[in-house]
């Protein structure tokens, strides 16, 4: 290797460091043109075109870095580049091979990520038991852990988890959030609504936060700070059509049926597939003795999902009467 050319790789280096990742990408390229077959530069420019989300020219660089060497670090960069074109099993095939080089806890916990991607969870959780061997104050594997555990329904387990992230780092953000989602999934409402609010005192703007907390609070039946919190998080993110179907369901609730008519049609206009929305527009419009409109939402709720029982009774009530 040329001096000239290890100026350049060093260059491209620090350029990395502070993330500027164009500047770093040319540094390395002048780096290969003096020396074109410098290994690692190959293989930190795969990991700059990375972080600019230039994912094919990445590939390409690492490809080439590999065929000079087969390194832990090139192979790592190769599956995270994977990962994230989710390309999940070939990404699976990079990450173990660079395990056999280095037993890293990023590599088994992005292993981790790609199986939780294919619904594979149990081998998810085995990566995830793998990372935290080698760190057990990984917070990130422990959230993720805690999160499968909640898909699993294993209540306990991932509350455990989620108390083990922040018994690390008590101002872990996602923890709080998942936290606040599993006491509620328990039935521990009042212990869920502090982990909310504790979160929305941090991040006030956090969607899901807010979203969440209406849904508790709701369950509490507190159907006024319940609306108010479904206002807020509809004010943060207008085109998430399940925060206007719960709306509508809390105005329902409240005997407020026009305004609930109208949360809930605006939910199916952004998502004109949504079962749950038809059912409840069905049961507003029944419940206001328009039985026309309710015999059209729940056949069209019907329509979506066949096995829809609860729409095959409603239909049969309607026609009935």
């Amino acid at each position: 290797m040329s001096d000239k050319s290890k100026t350049f790789f060093e260059e491209g280096k620090k350029y990395s460091e502070s993330e500027n990742y164009e500047e770093a990408i040319k540094s390395f390229q002048k780096s290969i043109e003096i020396d074109p077959d410098f290994q690692e530069a190959y293989s930190e420019l795969g990991y700059a075109l990375g972080n600019v989300e230039r994912y094919d020219e990445a590939l390409n660089s690492f490809e080439k870095a590999l065929k000079i060497q087969s390194t832990a670090s090139a192979l790592y960069g190769q599956g995270l580049t994977l990962y994230y074109i989710e390309n999940f099993p070939l990404a699976i095939e990079s990450f173990e091979k660079a395990l056999k080089l280095d037993e890293s806890e990023w590599a088994n916990y992005y292993l981790s990520r790609c199986y939780f991607n294919l619904g594979e969870y149990e081998n998810a959780l085995e990566y995830l038991k793998k990372a935290l061997n080698i760190n057990s104050d990984f917070l990130e594997a422990w959230n993720d852990k805690g999160v499968i555990y909640s898909i699993l329904q294993k209540d306990q387990n991932a509350l455990k988890s989620f108390e083990e992230v922040l018994r690390i780092d008590n101002t872990y953000l996602p923890a709080i959030y998942n936290l606040g989602t599993t006491l509620a999934d328990m039935g521990r409402y009042d212990e869920s609504l502090k982990c909310l609010n504790r979160l929305i005192e941090v991040d006030g703007d956090n969607y899901k936060a807010h979203f969440y907390r209406a849904n508790v609070l709701f369950l509490m039946q507190k159907g006024e700070e319940a609306l108010e919190s479904f206002k807020k998080a509809i004010e943060l993110d207008s085109e998430q059509p399940e925060a206007w179907n719960y709306q509508g369901c809390v105005l329902a609730s409240m005997g407020n049926n026009d305004d609930a008519i109208e949360s809930l049609e605006k939910a199916i206009a952004l998502y004109p597939e949504y079962e749950a929305a038809y059912m409840n527009l069905g049961v507003v419009y029944k419940g206001s003795k328009n039985e026309e409109e309710a015999l059209k939402c729940f056949e069209k709720a019907l329509e979506i999902s066949p096995d829809n029982e609860d729409a095959l009774k409603e239909i049969g009530e309607l026609k009935d009467n």
